[in-house]
C-alpha cells in the first residue's frame, strides 16, 4: 500500500525541476538527524537548508533537498528515507516546492518581533497571528525568551511580502498594547545582534523622576517648573526653549543644591542588574541627557557608566545664575551626541541602542540602530522600534535577545 502511493507520487510530480521538502515529525532523541542525512547521502540526495525545532522533546524537522532532476533519486527519497522514519517512529511528509516559493527562497527578509506579556495566554498569541497575517507578514520561527514560559518570546518574521513594514509595526504596537503586552520590532539583519553601545536618557528612564523638578522644590517653585517640563516631555514645548525658561527660574540656587539632588534621586528599578549584565557582554554604556551636567556625572559614577554627555549649567559666586552655557543639548543635538559615541568607540550607529522617555528623545532613537522608548509618551513610543510600558530593565534585555536564563547567569536577579 504504500509502495503503490509512493509510486502514484512519483508519477505526479512536475519534471523534478523544484527542489523537495522532506519534513518529519514526532518524539525527539539522539541520533534522528544523523540517521535521516546519511540515508539520504547514501542514496546521492543533497540537502540544501535545513530547519529543526524541538519542544518537549517533539521533534519538527525539515529537509529542503536538491534531486537534480534525476526521478531515480526522488525514487530513492521515497522508498528508502521516507520507510526509515517512519521506523524511527516519526510521521514524513515529501512535497515538491511551488514556483513561488523557491523563489521566495532567494528573496525572504527576516524581522524579529519581540512579545513581552505579564501572563502568556492563547489570546494574545491569536491576535499576533491574526495581525502579521493581516499585512503579508508570516511568523516562521518562535523562541522563547522568558525562563518559566512564554511571558517573553522572539518571535521571527517573514516580512518579504510586507508593503509598509511601518504600518505592520504600528499595527503590531497597538495590538500589543491593547492586550496588556510591550512589542519591539526589529530587522533581522548582520547587525541585531552585534550591539556594542547602549546610551540612555537619564530623567525618566535610568532615574525615577526629573531632577529638574527636584530642584525646583529646593526654590519654591516646584508647580510651575513642572507643569513646563510635562509639557516638554510630550512635545508640545520646544525642548531648548522651556529648558532656558526653566533654568531662569532656578536663578540663584546653590551649586551644592546640584550634587544633593543627585545623590538623592532613585534608581530605576532593575537598571544596576540590567547594566551589570550589559557590562558583563562587554557593552559600552553611557548617559545622553538634556539635563545638568553636574547631576549627570555624579549618576554616571554612581552606576559605573563609561561616558556621560549633558547641558552645562552657567555658575558664579557658588550659585546658578539662570542661565545655560551654549550650546544646548536639545533633541536633535541627543542625536548628534549619539553619532559621535558611535564614531569615538569605532562602530556604526546601527550598533548603537538608544533608550529614552520624552519627546526631546526622539531623533536619538530614530538615529540609533535599535530605538527604545522606555516608560515614554505616546508620541515617542510611536518613533520607537520597540516600547516598554509595562515591563522594567528585563524587558530592555530581552529586546536585545539576552534570555532570561542568560541573565541568571551573567548575575542580572538579585
Amino acid at each position: 500500500m504504500l509502495c503503490s502511493a509512493l509510486d502514484a507520487l512519483i508519477l505526479c510530480v512536475r519534471p523534478l525541476k523544484e527542489p523537495f521538502i522532506l519534513s518529519v515529525s514526532g518524539r525527539d532523541r539522539p541520533g534522528v538527524l544523523g540517521t535521516l542525512a546519511e540515508a539520504l547521502a547514501s542514496q546521492g540526495i543533497d540537502i540544501v537548508d535545513i530547519e529543526q525545532a524541538t519542544l518537549q522533546n517533539f521533534l519538527a524537522l525539515s529537509f529542503l533537498v536538491d534531486l537534480e532532476e534525476d526521478p531515480r533519486r526522488a525514487s530513492a527519497l521515497l522508498r528508502t528515507v521516507m520507510p526509515l522514519a517512519a521506523e524511527l517512529g516519526l510521521v514524513a511528509d515529501v512535497r515538491a516546492l511551488a514556483p513561488d516559493d523557491v523563489r521566495m527562497l532567494k528573496e525572504t527578509d527576516h524581522a524579529v518581533l519581540v512579545l513581552l506579556s505579564e501572563k502568556p495566554s492563547s489570546s494574545l498569541i491569536a491576535e499576533l497571528g491574526h495581525t502579521t497575517a493581516r499585512h503579508g507578514a508570516n511568523v516562521v520561527s518562535i523562541r522563547r525568551l522568558a525562563e518559566e514560559d512564554l511571558r517573553a518570546g522572539e518571535f521571527v518574521l517573514d516580512v518579504t511580502r510586507v508593503a509598509d513594514q511601518n504600518a505592520l509595526k504600528a499595527d503590531l504596537f497597538l495590538t500589543a498594547e491593547r492586550l496588556g503586552a510591550d512589542a519591539g520590532l526589529a530587522r533581522e539583519d548582520v547587525y541585531r545582534k552585534s550591539k556594542r553601545v547602549v546610551i540612555f536618557d537619564m530623567d525618566g528612564t535610568l532615574v525615577v523622576g526629573e531632577s529638574i523638578d527636584l530642584l525646583a522644590q529646593r526654590m519654591g517653585n516646584a508647580h510651575e517648573i513642572e507643569a513646563i517640563t510635562r509639557e516638554a516631555m510630550e512635545g508640545r514645548l520646544d525642548f531648548a526653549d522651556s529648558l532656558r525658561r526653566r533654568v531662569a527660574l532656578l536663578a540663584g540656587l546653590p551649586e551644592s543644591a546640584l550634587l544633593d539632588v543627585a545623590s538623592q534621586l532613585e534608581i530605576a528599578p532593575g537598571a544596576p542588574q540590567a547594566l551589570r549584565v550589559l557590562k558583563r557582554l562587554g557593552y559600552r554604556l553611557g548617559v545622553v541627557s538634556g539635563g545638568f551636567s553636574i547631576i549627570v556625572e555624579a549618576v554616571r559614577e554612581r552606576l559605573g557608566l563609561d561616558f556621560a554627555v549633558a547641558n552645562q549649567v552657567q555658575i558664579k559666586d557658588g550659585r546658578l545664575t539662570g542661565r545655560l552655557i551654549e550650546p544646548i543639548l536639545d533633541a536633535e543635538g541627543k542625536a548628534a551626541a549619539l553619532r559621535r559615541v558611535a564614531e569615538k568607540e569605532g562602530v556604526s550607529v546601527e550598533q548603537v541602542v538608544g533608550v529614552g522617555d520624552g519627546a526631546n528623545d526622539i531623533p536619538m532613537l530614530q538615529a540609533a540602530g535599535l530605538g527604545i522608548a522606555f516608560r515614554a509618551k505616546a508620541r515617542t513610543r510611536e518613533c520607537a522600534d520597540a516600547a516598554l510600558v509595562r515591563s522594567d530593565f528585563l524587558g530592555l534585555l530581552y529586546m536585545l535577545g539576552v534570555s532570561g536564563r542568560d541573565v541568571t547567569k551573567l548575575g542580572g536577579r538579585d
